[in-house]
């Protein structure tokens, strides 16, 4: 069972609502914001891109994705779970 994702903190929804309204080049010419190496990342950061290095997002046409819900619908498996199948299929017939 998947776990729910925690809810933002009020301090958390104001800094998102900052980010959307304040671009981040506007903030690091005003002196807000600073420029970090990889090294200076806070930790979530960090964890948040070596879950992101794992994942692989794709962008299916409008008609395949349709085809993918169907077949979703009609095995009752989800739908990343049938892309991640085809992909693994397809790397193990393209390997060997």
């Amino acid at each position: 069972m998947k776990r729910k994702p925690k809810k933002n903190t009020k301090a958390e929804d104001a800094y998102i609502r900052d980010l959307k309204r304040t671009s981040t080049f506007e903030k690091a010419d005003r002196g807000e914001a600073q420029l970090l190496s990889p090294d200076e990342y806070p930790d979530p950061v960090k964890r948040f891109l070596a879950r992101e290095r794992r994942m692989l997002h794709i962008k299916l046409s409008a008609a395949s994705k349709r085809k993918l819900d169907a077949l979703s619908r009609a095995t009752g498996t989800p739908m990343d779970q049938l892309a991640r199948q085809w992909v693994e299929e397809r790397l193990t017939r393209e390997a060997g």
